[in-house]
C-alpha cells in the first residue's frame, strides 16, 4: 500500500552592467565619488558614534568574540541554489539525431564531492571560505513525498547537512506546502542559519522559538537551528570576518504559499531592510559584506544592488541562470549538452547607489553545478582583485557519468543515506502504472506558461470531471446552461521535476506511472469551486494571464469549458477578444463583454482560487467550496476512467484542440524567454541600526561620564560630519580594480 500525502542626480546610475573590461583582466576606470574612502570613512563614524551612547541608549555592540585581523585575506565562495530536491543524476542527452549521445549529470553525493575537493583546494591555498546556499531548498514532487512518508526522514535535510554550509538564505518554494513543512526542515537541519531580512514570522507561532532576538547571528558555536536577517562569520583559519545578508523575493505571497509569514512587498522596500543590515554591520566595524538573495531572476539583484550601498559580492538565486568566465575553457564550466546566457559572464559586474562595483554571482540548480569566486580584500576590506583563473561554475559529474572531464566519486555517506533509500522509493512509486498514452504528453516550463499544450489540457480537464464525480455531494449544483461550469490552472503549477513529456522516457506509445504525476503536480493543491462568477470578472483574469505575453508566465492559465482568443499587441485590458463556452455561447465578443453573458462556475486549483499569481478577482468570491480531492488525485481518477490517451482525441493532439488562441495566429507561438525584472524605484534611505541585546557593551564611560562627555563632544562630531560630507563628496579618479 503506497501511503501519499496531501539614483540621484549627478550620480553614476545604480544597477549599471559594467562591459567591455574582461579581455583586458582590468575594470574600466570610472569617474565618480571616491567610494573606497567613503565607506571605512563611515564605519569609524558609525563606531565612534555606538561607543558613545550604546550603553545609555541600550543599543549594544554586536559580536565582540573575534575581531577581524584588518590583514588582507582571498575569499573563496562556494554558491548554490535551486537544488529543489534534484538528489539523484540526470541525464544530459545532446547530439545530432541518429548519434545521440548521453551523459549523467548532478546528483547530491557527487555535488557533495565537489564541494569538499574546492574547499580543500581552497583552504590549502590559505583562502577563507564561506558556502551558501541562495533558496529552494526542496520542490514538492515524488523525491520530497518519499522524504515525507511516514517513517522516512526529510532526505533534502540529510543531504544538506552533510554539506558544511555557512548558511541557507529563505527562498520561495520552502513555503510550497505552507510554513508547517519549513519548520520541519529548519528543525531537522540541525543548528544552522537561515537568512532572510525582509521576512517576518511574527504571525507564525511555530516558529517562536527558532527566531533570533535581534536578527543579527553569530555564526560561532550554533546550538540550535535559528533564522535572522544577517550573520556574522568568522573564518577561524585566516582570522577575516564576514558579514552575510539574506533576502527573499517580495513576490512570495503570489508565487507560494507563505499564509502568516510576511514579506517586503517590493524591490525598493527590500533594499530598504537591506541596507540596515549593511549599515549595522558598518557600525559594527564589518567592513567586507555578502549579500546572498533569491529574488527570482539575476535582473532583479541587478537592479537591488543598484539601490544598496556597501555590499562586496551579492549571490544570486531563483534564476537558474549559468554564467561563465571567457578566461576558462568551457569544458571546464559547462556540462555536455548545456550552453550559458549570452552575454552574462562569471561574476557579473554592477555598480550600486554610490557607483562602487559589486560582483554578482549564480548557477543554475538541480545540484548540477557549484558556484566559486574567489576574491582578494585588501587590508581596509575591500575587494581588489577578483582571481580570475579560479572564479567560475563547476559542473558536478559523478565519476561513472561516461565523461572525464573533472568528474568525482560519489560521496559514499550520502549514497547511503540518501540515495539508495530514495531510490527504493521511487521504485515503489514508478511500479504502479496509471494509464497508458498513444500520444506524447508535453509539459516543458516554456510550453505551459506561455501557450496551450496537451497536457496542460488533460490537467484541466481532470478538474471538471472532478467537478462532476464530486460536486453535487458536497452541495455545488450541476452544471447546466445556466449554470456553465468551466475549468482553470495556472502554468507555473505544472512542473517538470520528472522531465517535459509524458511517458517519462519520451517513448509512445507507452505507460504512464505514477511517479509521473507526482511529478507532475507536486504541490498537493485542493479542487476548488467558485461559483456564480461574472463573465467580467473573468475576462480579467484572462487579460492578467496574457498580461506578460511573450514571455513565459507562471500564471498564464489553462483551460476547460471554454475557449479564449487573445490579441497580445493590444493596449492592456484590451488584450482579451473572445471568450466563449463549450456550448458555442460567446460571453466576450470583440473584446467587450456580452450584457446577457451567464454566470459562471470556476472549478481550479486553491492556489489560484486564494489569489495565487494575482488572481485576486477570484479570490474574492464568496462561497467557495473546497472538494474533497486534491489536483494529483483529480488527474489520477481521470487518467485511471480514460485508461488510454488515445491519438484519435483531439483535445489531447500535440498542439492541443485550439481552446486558447492568439489573434496573430491560429495557433499560438513558443514563447521566448526572458527575466523578470520588476520597474525601478529608489531605495529608501535607512538610518543606522545596532539593536544586539545578547552581547556585553564594549568598555567605555560611565553612564553620567557619558552623558558629558556626548554633550561636549556634539559640536566635534557636527564638524566630522561636515567634513566627512565634503571627503566623500570631493570629485577624484577612482582606483581600478584588476582581475587576474
Amino acid at each position: 500500500m503506497i501511503e501519499l500525502m496531501g539614483s540621484p542626480a549627478g550620480q553614476t546610475t545604480g544597477g549599471q552592467v559594467l562591459r567591455g573590461s574582461r579581455t583586458t583582466g582590468h575594470l574600466a576606470t570610472l569617474s565618480g565619488p571616491a567610494q573606497r574612502g567613503s565607506k571605512y570613512l563611515l564605519a569609524g563614524f558609525l563606531l565612534a558614534a555606538l561607543w558613545l551612547v550604546a550603553p545609555s541608549a541600550g543599543v549594544p555592540a554586536g559580536p565582540t568574540a573575534t575581531a577581524d585581523t584588518g590583514a588582507e585575506v582571498t575569499l573563496t565562495l562556494l554558491h548554490n541554489n535551486d537544488g529543489e530536491s534534484a538528489l539523484l543524476e540526470q541525464m544530459n542527452v545532446f547530439g545530432p539525431e541518429g548519434e545521440r549521445e548521453s551523459v549523467a549529470v548532478g546528483s547530491i553525493a557527487a555535488y557533495k564531492a565537489v564541494v569538499d575537493r574546492e574547499t580543500a583546494l581552497a583552504r590549502s591555498a590559505g583562502n577563507a571560505v564561506i558556502n551558501v546556499y541562495a533558496g529552494d531548498a526542496y520542490l514538492a514532487g515524488a523525491n520530497l513525498l518519499c522524504g515525507r512518508r511516514e517513517g522516512n526522514p526529510l532526505f533534502d535535510a540529510i543531504a544538506q547537512q552533510a554539506i558544511d554550509y555557512d548558511a541557507h538564505v529563505i527562498g520561495n518554494h520552502e513555503f510550497d506546502s505552507g510554513p508547517d513543512l519549513f519548520e520541519r526542515f529548519v528543525r531537522a537541519l540541525g543548528p544552522h542559519p537561515f537568512l532572510s531580512a525582509n521576512l517576518d514570522f511574527a504571525a507564525e507561532p511555530g516558529f517562536g522559538d527558532l527566531i533570533d532576538d535581534d536578527g543579527l547571528i553569530s555564526g560561532a558555536d550554533l546550538e540550535a537551528p535559528v533564522i535572522g536577517r544577517s550573520m556574522v562569520v568568522d573564518d577561524q583559519p585566516t582570522g577575516a570576518r564576514f558579514g552575510l545578508i539574506g533576502a527573499t523575493t517580495p513576490s512570495l505571497p503570489q508565487v507560494s504559499v507563505p499564509r502568516g509569514v510576511a514579506v517586503t512587498p517590493d524591490l525598493a522596500s527590500t533594499a530598504g531592510a537591506v541596507q540596515a543590515e549593511i549599515d549595522r554591520f558598518l557600525g559594527l566595524g564589518v567592513t567586507k559584506i555578502i549579500f546572498v538573495s533569491h529574488l527570482q531572476s539575476i535582473a532583479n539583484d541587478v537592479e537591488l544592488v543598484g539601490q544598496l550601498r556597501g555590499v562586496d559580492v551579492a549571490v544570486a538565486g531563483g534564476g537558474g541562470e549559468l554564467l561563465t568566465n571567457p578566461e576558462v575553457a568551457d569544458s571546464l564550466q559547462v556540462l555536455p549538452g548545456e550552453s550559458a546566457e549570452a552575454d552574462a559572464t562569471y561574476p557579473f559586474e554592477v555598480l550600486d547607489a554610490d557607483g562602487r562595483t559589486v560582483y554578482v554571482v549564480t548557477t543554475t540548480g538541480n545540484y548540477r553545478y557549484l558556484g566559486r569566486l574567489d576574491v582578494e580584500f585588501d587590508a581596509a576590506g575591500e575587494v581588489s582583485r577578483v582571481v580570475g583563473e579560479e572564479s567560475y561554475p563547476r559542473p558536478v559529474r559523478p565519476a561513472d557519468s561516461g565523461s572525464d572531464d573533472g568528474a568525482v566519486a560519489k560521496d559514499v555517506g550520502l549514497v547511503a543515506a540518501v540515495e539508495l533509500p530514495l531510490r527504493d522509493c521511487l521504485s515503489e512509486l514508478a511500479a504502479v502504472k496509471v494509464a497508458s498514452t498513444e500520444v506524447l504528453l508535453e509539459h516543458s516550463r516554456e510550453a505551459v506558461r506561455s501557450r496551450e499544450t496537451n497536457t496542460a489540457n488533460l490537467v484541466v480537464d481532470a478538474f471538471v470531471d472532478s467537478f462532476e464525480r464530486h460536486g453535487a455531494a458536497n452541495g455545488v449544483p450541476d452544471s447546466a446552461w445556466s449554470n456553465p461550469v468551466i475549468g482553470l490552472q495556472n502554468g507555473g503549477g505544472i512542473r517538470q521535476t520528472g522531465g517535459e513529456f509524458l511517458p517519462v522516457n519520451g517513448s509512445v506509445p507507452g505507460p504512464i506511472y505514477l511517479v509521473g504525476l507526482l511529478d507532475l503536480l507536486p504541490f498537493g493543491n485542493s479542487i476548488v469551486v467558485i461559483p456564480d462568477v461574472s463573465a467580467a470578472s473573468l475576462k480579467d483574469a484572462f487579460e492578467l494571464s496574457v498580461s506578460r505575453h511573450p514571455e513565459p508566465n507562471g500564471g498564464f492559465l489553462h483551460v476547460a469549458g471554454i475557449s479564449v482568443t487573445y490579441d497580445p499587441g493590444r493596449e492592456p485590458g484590451s488584450r482579451v477578444r473572445s471568450l466563449t463556452l463549450a456550448n458555442g455561447d460567446a460571453i466576450v465578443n470583440a473584446g467587450a463583454v456580452i450584457a446577457e453573458a451567464p454566470r459562471l462556475t470556476v472549478v481550479t486549483n486553491s492556489f489560484v482560487a486564494g489569489g495565487g499569481n494575482g488572481y485576486e478577482m477570484l479570490a474574492e468570491y464568496p462561497g467557495q467550496v473546497q472538494l474533497p480531492v486534491s489536483d494529483f488525485e483529480a488527474l489520477l481518477g481521470y487518467l485511471e476512467h480514460l485508461g488510454n490517451v488515445s491519438a484519435g482525441d483531439a483535445r489531447y493532439a500535440a498542439s492541443g484542440d485550439g481552446r486558447i488562441r492568439f489573434a496573430e495566429t491560429p495557433l499560438a507561438p513558443a514563447a521566448v524567454e526572458s527575466g523578470q525584472a520588476q520597474e525601478p524605484t529608489p531605495a529608501p534611505s535607512s538610518a543606522v541600526k545596532s539593536d544586539r541585546q545578547d552581547s556585553a557593551p564594549s568598555p567605555g564611560p560611565s553612564n553620567g561620564a557619558q552623558i558629558a562627555l556626548a554633550v561636549a563632544i556634539v559640536p566635534l562630531l557636527a564638524v566630522f560630519l561636515i567634513a566627512a560630507a565634503w571627503w566623500i563628496g570631493r570629485p577624484r579618479e577612482r582606483p581600478n580594480r584588476g582581475r587576474g
